[in-house]
């Protein structure tokens, strides 16, 4: 055992100790039947494999008018994509016997005949039969044109305007595209209800695209003569396709679109789709400037602030779980040879990750830190070649708030759990020889 440095109360196990023990007596760690058919199981579903080829070509021109005060510079880039993958498959309806014409076969108390080679409940007879290795197949391709215009104009030696239009994209995570598919079907018994979801298939979706955006930026920049910096911007982005989680009852389209067969027909479908366009607009500042117009001792010293408002505006299953609605970061550094020292504190507002429909239909996850965060760094140069170092990442340990909550739950329901990432910190020299 060894006692975890962030809480010295709580014990832990030494891999190496467990390790050495294992080395000297491999009969002392063995596998229950539980364990070893959990370690199939992680086994088959973590056994995915992509293959990913992007082929790309660009043109660029730029150009200098009114004395090199006015600077243009445009371009447009071709990408293509070509991806292959193979993912797990798992449908908990093959435990079950079927009659000739596809239903349930029952006993006489009407219910559901296990087939004897599906073994008992959570057997590795029933893993082996339900789950399949990399039985999910998909490929997919897409290509597109990303043109972009940089306008940058000095209207003085030290104020620049700049204005620029640019098409991007961005590409799905590969866990959200890898082939993988877990089909729970539903026992309707005698009842024919139309409107009843038949099992639900939880399925990534293969076929998810990138989203486009055309980006807008305007900004304007001031830099003084002590090294000093003072912009302020603003810039929309208009997003296609952009990515969101939906629940829905599957229509032929939707089997189509997903590559699944007719059986799913009516069932609940749980994936990632292009859910249509969203826009991203907003406002950002930057400052930084050395305190020496102060006095001499100000040398020394730089402070810094910066600082974004975003605008986010789609569909409800819109995922915006990335973008951060409202941020600040403030500090200083403090330089004099051989030593620097820098604080850092960093504002998060509070971030949407995923929606909670139990709390109605506007009710949502929020993540935000209780406190700002403060990052800290320090070091001390020994000569040209050699330095000593040492970091802190949030460095107070502030605790990360996840609430969920909709218009109807009272303030005293909304927060949901208390997170602590516990403190990070390096220390270390550093050489150049």
């Amino acid at each position: 055992m060894y006692y975890s440095p962030v809480d010295t109360a709580q014990p832990w196990v030494s891999p190496a100790l467990a390790w050495e023990a294992w080395q000297n007596n491999p009969n002392l760690f063995t596998m229950t039947p539980v364990q070893e058919r959990n370690a199939a199981r992680d086994a088959i579903r973590n056994s995915k494999v992509i293959e990913e080829t992007v082929d790309a070509g660009y043109l660029q021109a730029e150009m200098r008018l009114l004395q090199n005060r006015l600077n243009i510079l445009t371009g447009v880039r071709y990408e293509t994509t070509k991806t292959e993958g193979r993912g797990p498959l798992q449908d908990l309806s093959l435990i079950w016997v079927r009659n000739a014409d596809g239903s349930f076969a029952r006993n006489a108390a009407g219910q559901r005949i296990r087939r004897p080679e599906a073994g008992a409940a959570n057997s590795m007879e029933e893993l082996l039969l339900t789950e399949k290795e990399r039985a999910s197949v998909a490929n997919r391709s897409y290509d597109g044109y990303y043109p972009s215009l940089h306008i940058n104009y000095n209207v003085r030696e030290n104020f620049l305007a700049r204005v620029a239009y640019a098409r991007s994209y961005g590409r799905p995570d590969f866990a959200d595209i890898l082939p993988s598919l877990v089909a729970d079907e539903a026992d309707l018994g005698e009842i024919f209800d139309p409107t009843a979801s038949r099992g639900s298939v939880t399925v990534t979706n293969t076929g998810l695209l990138p989203w486009t955006a055309d980006n807008y930026d305007v900004s304007l920049e001031y830099y003084t003569n002590q090294g000093g910096l003072f912009s302020v911007g603003g810039f929309i982005k208009e997003i296609s396709d952009f990515f969101g989680t939906d629940a829905r009852i599957a229509t032929a389209a939707d089997l189509e679109e997903l590559g699944l067969d007719s059986r799913f027909l009516g069932w609940q479908i749980n994936t990632k789709y292009n859910s249509g366009d969203a826009r991203v607009s907003g406002l950002e500042f930057n400052l930084r400037h050395s305190l020496r117009p102060l006095g001499n001792w100000g040398r020394y010293l730089s402070v810094f602030a910066n600082g974004t408002k975003l605008r986010l505006e789609g569909s409800r299953d819109a995922d915006f779980a990335g973008f951060i609605p409202s941020s600040l970061n403030w500090g200083f550094t403090f330089t004099k040879n051989p030593v620097t020292f820098g604080a850092r504190w960093s504002y998060l507002g509070a971030n949407r990750t995923a929606p909670q429909l139990t709390l109605g239909a506007d009710g949502w996850q929020y993540a935000q830190f209780k406190r700002p965060t403060l990052d800290l760094n320090f070091s001390y140069q020994f000569g040209q070649r050699l330095s000593f170092f040492a970091n802190g990442k949030n460095v107070f340990d502030e605790p990360r708030l996840l609430h969920r909550y909709g218009s109807q739950t009272p303030d005293y329901a909304r927060v949901f759990a208390h997170r602590r990432y516990a403190s990070i910190i390096s220390v270390g020299i550093k050489g150049t020889f």
